[in-house]
């Protein structure tokens, strides 16, 4: 019979490493707060007894080789099997990862413990020393109560970089945009309303026409036959309608005085400089994210009509390796999509149903719940028809689509399948009618990867989308042209 644990949550490789010595005595847990500089570490038995006070190590490969001699040597004092060592520490920033990951590179056995749960471990949570941190991480861990496998590791180690950098960069985007609409606004308010002037804002049109002494007057100033020529060149509809608009309205609108001006025009001609350069700072990164993705199980989520690279990307840098994640129940609360649910007076009482908890990750959540927005208004019929029941209903459609979809990419990444609807999923469908669905829905899972010039990467012969498209023109006598 298994046994019970006030604990939900406890590690099962630490499990076993208890298991295995027998005795909390002859385990040796190395509890650590890490730092930039110098690391503080202290060590103690499974029992929480202390074996050495504190002190200093150094995040540096000298600190590394000197902890791992005074483990080395205080195992041998103490007849403790360097295989029933653990270290852990909180899962805080690189300088952590680094130091953690030199040990995991010389055997030894690393955990990261939940900072806010550690610090909870004391009843005077006003206090705050080396001593109290280093025991309320060895009370988390001594109750095994850790993560024992890095987050990431690998290419999922590279894409989740590679896809939070891109993050960054679309919230600076977003600022220069805010400069970019508060410096047009003085020069030519509404320029950036399509309305208004009908020319698409941040479209290559605006941006040319805001790079250099942009203002309402220079508008006034050119002909209609030029500036119907470079709207026309960079890609506006209409050209001739557009220029006629933009001329009109530049002359009907309040500006600033002359002396201003300069220095506005100034200010404008950089930040559309800088927006120029981290857009095209982004796009590059998308090309790098799509070669990324497609090495990974992730890529099996673009076959979700509605969902594109860059979304499949954010869920599976955040989630990781699929076969090394944990139940799906406990992934939809980590991604915190599912309500917090309270019962008091025992298993008759009254249930109750709150808001979703604050604590998740909040990366995994906005993609989750962005894929779900576009599942709702874009994705296949069933989960459209959901989304629409879902709002009809007063629910938060988004959150019900998310959890939706979390389980069914889940399930596409961890079986190697593409999307398949309801209706195909039987297995006394007829070939013929997969095959059919597999060329309909072919063009465009083609043209997300080309657009991001990773299509022969996606479906190389050794790459997991690779695999299913040569398997599938095998099995059904169909050609998939790339």
């Amino acid at each position: 019979m298994k046994k019970r644990t006030i604990y939900a949550e406890q590690s099962q490789e630490l499990l076993r490493l208890f298991e295995e010595a027998g005795n909390n005595a002859k385990i040796m847990c190395v509890p650590i707060d890490y730092a930039k500089k110098d690391n503080v570490v202290m060590f103690c038995n499974g029992y929480g007894d202390i074996l050495r006070k504190p002190f200093s190590v150094k995040n540096s490969p000298e600190g590394i080789e000197y902890l791992s001699d005074q483990v080395t040597r205080s195992c041998l004092s103490r007849s403790i099997n360097p295989n029933h060592v653990f270290f852990g520490g909180e899962d805080v920033g690189s300088y952590a990862e680094n130091f953690a990951n030199a040990l995991r590179a010389k055997g030894w056995f690393v955990g990261g413990v939940n900072a806010h749960d550690a610090k909870k471990q004391w009843a005077n949570a006003q206090a705050s020393t080396d001593r109290l941190d280093l025991m309320g991480i060895a009370i988390m861990l001594i109750n095994r109560r850790a993560n024992c496998s890095p987050a990431q590791s690998g290419i999922y180690l590279n894409l989740r970089n590679l896809v939070r950098h891109r993050g960054s960069l679309v919230k600076l985007s977003t600022k220069v945009r805010n400069q970019i609409h508060t410096a047009v606004d003085r020069l030519l308010p509404g320029f950036l309303d399509e309305k208004k002037t009908g020319i698409a804002p941040f479209s290559k049109s605006s941006l040319y026409l805001m790079k250099d002494r942009f203002s309402a007057a220079r508008i006034r100033r050119k002909k209609t036959d030029t500036l119907t020529e470079i709207l026309r060149q960079y890609g506006t509809q209409n050209p001739e309608r557009a220029a006629s608009k933009l001329k009109e309205y530049a002359k009907a609108v309040l500006i600033p005085p002359n002396e201003y001006i300069g220095t506005l025009q100034v200010s404008l001609a950089q930040h559309v400089k800088h927006y120029r350069c981290i857009r095209e700072n982004i796009e590059q990164l998308e090309k790098e994210i799509a070669l990324w993705l497609a090495q990974t199980q992730g890529a099996f989520l673009t076959t979700v009509r509605g969902i594109g690279i860059v979304l499949a990307a954010g869920v599976t840098a955040e989630i990781g390796d699929p076969n090394k994640q944990k139940p799906l129940n406990n992934l939809v609360s980590y991604a915190g999509i599912i309500p917090r649910v309270k019962q008091t007076g025992g298993p008759e009482g009254n249930t109750y149903t709150g808001k979703v908890a604050k604590r998740c990750n909040r990366l995994l959540k906005n993609y989750v719940v962005q894929s779900g927005l576009h599942l709702g208004l874009h994705g296949p019929d069933d989960l459209m028809t959901d989304y629409k029941r879902r709002e009809a209903s007063g629910q938060h459609a988004d959150f019900g689509i998310a959890r939706r979809y979390l389980r069914m990419g889940m399930c596409l990444m961890r079986t190697s399948q593409v999307y398949l609807p309801q209706r195909l999923r039987n297995r006394n469908v007829e070939p013929k009618q997969r095959a059919s669905y597999y060329l309909m829905i072919w063009p465009k899972l083609r043209d997300k990867w080309l657009k991001l010039d990773a299509l022969n990467a996606a479906f190389a012969k050794d790459r997991p989308l690779g695999r299913w498209r040569n398997m599938v023109q095998e099995l059904y006598g169909i050609t998939l042209k790339l």
